[in-house]
């Protein structure tokens, strides 16, 4: 498992050289910010096999240690559909999203209910944890979806990770001074990908708000028309609208030349 968690933080490590290449409008950015996408989802489920051979093997395992992988699989594989433009790519990132926010908010809800002080402190930490990767995932979506209110949670999703972010560095500076319990223990007892989902997540959020003020640059897209491109550089409210009746104009395209194909395979 490490093995499969280090490789996708290493994966993202690559998007985020695609997104320096977006900057500079490289060619091969729309691979780095594509790709990783599809290796993530298939990890994931990998991921999930092992998990369900555990949970097999040892009953009283709870089933989200295969339906997170499963969910979060679904949901990387989907934003890769999209990049592509592929059927089915707003299903499965609505599908795997939702699985995500179910078992992140039971999760949340969970540790709530815990009642010494010891295990209070790490609850409310991990609470927050949960909260705020369901709200990222909750505005992610959204964006990606260009559904109403998308900016709205984005920039609340961003000031919470902020936030929390910011009480988390003060716990690790607070701890380390005091030679107690840091935040890694909390964490690593966690049998979650709650940590890695926080910081995909939040780092979408806050780079969306970033862009929208205006302090960082917006990705450069081949794949879109340049007049989307200058209308996203003007900050034209009607960019999204254009953007999503470009997406739907794709789609139809795509749907009509795989019927085309269906009726001529039927024919020979």
């Amino acid at each position: 498992m490490k093995t499969i968690h280090r490789t996708q933080y290493f994966l993202f490590a690559v998007i985020l050289l695609g997104m320096f290449a977006s900057f500079a409008q490289n060619e091969y950015s729309s691979i780095l910010l594509s790709y990783p996408y599809l290796f993530i989802g298939i990890l994931f489920f990998i991921e999930m096999y092992f998990s369900f051979i555990e949970f097999r093997k040892n009953q009283s395992s709870m089933s989200g240690s295969f339906l997170e992988p499963l969910a979060l699989g679904i949901y990387f594989c989907g934003i890769y559909f999209m990049s592509t433009h592929w059927t089915g790519a707003n299903l499965s990132i609505l599908v795997g999203g939702l699985i995500i926010l179910i078992l992140y908010a039971g999760f949340a809800i969970k540790m709530l209910s815990k009642k010494s002080i010891e295990e209070k402190k790490r609850s409310i930490i991990l609470f927050c944890l949960a909260f705020g990767s369901c709200l990222a995932v909750i505005a992610y979506t959204f964006k990606l979806l260009h559904l109403v209110f998308a900016d709205q949670l984005i920039v609340l999703s961003a000031v919470f990770s902020f936030i929390f972010l910011l009480l988390v560095i003060f716990n690790i500076l607070k701890t380390k001074e005091a030679k107690k319990r840091g935040l890694k223990d909390y964490f690593g007892q966690t049998k979650t990908r709650l940590v890695l989902s926080f910081i995909f997540f939040s780092f979408w959020t806050i780079y969306f708000t970033l862009v929208s003020c205006g302090m960082a640059p917006r990705l450069y897209s081949l794949a879109n028309p340049f007049a989307l491109e200058k209308m996203y550089q003007e900050q034209n409210p009607l960019a999204d609208v254009y953007r999503k009746n470009y997406q739907q104009f794709l789609n139809n395209r795509n749907a009509e030349n795989n019927k085309q194909k269906n009726n001529l395979g039927s024919k020979k």
